[in-house]
């Protein structure tokens, strides 16, 4: 959405060459139901979905995947000055930033479960060897704060 928008304003055609589909067989398959194709009208293929079958670990790839993007659309962000891309930049980073709140919450809830029980059945296995000593250079790490979110300055870079 971003890119298209960014390539609309430079004058450049984005228009996308299309599937191989078959309007006729589409419309006829799908009735008045959507049709689950991309937005180039490839179909949907189990090919889009990645997961490794273990719940925490796929919900703590989405919460990565959410975070790097937010991270894009805000170094777009700083980079634009049209107002209305702005906005839209503006609208996708809300939207990332509720994906991720969405991810963090199911994570939450499934603390405890799963592959996040405590396995460690032996003292061996709980032992946890400090080999850095992080506290030395980041405070007290006994009780540890989750990042805080902050929408950029709308006025910076202007």
């Amino acid at each position: 959405m971003v890119a298209e928008t960014i390539n609309l304003l430079n004058g450049k055609d984005v228009t996308a060459p299309p599937a191989q589909v078959g309007a006729v067989e589409a419309t006829t398959t799908s009735r008045l139901t959507p049709m689950l194709a991309n937005s180039s009208g490839y179909l949907w293929t189990a090919a889009y979905v990645n997961e490794t079958g273990d719940l925490a670990a796929d919900l703590l790839t989405n919460i990565g995947n959410e975070q790097r993007t937010k991270t894009t659309y805000e170094n777009l962000y700083r980079q634009i000055k049209d107002k209305y891309v702005r906005e839209t930049i503006q609208y996708l980073l809300q939207r990332e930033e509720a994906h991720n709140t969405m991810f963090r919450e199911a994570f939450n809830k499934m603390l405890g479960t799963g592959s996040l029980k405590d396995w460690g059945d032996t003292k061996d296995a709980k032992i946890y060897l400090n080999l850095s000593t992080p506290g030395q250079y980041f405070g007290d790490l006994k009780d540890p704060k989750a990042p805080a979110f902050e929408e950029p300055d709308p006025g910076e870079n202007k």
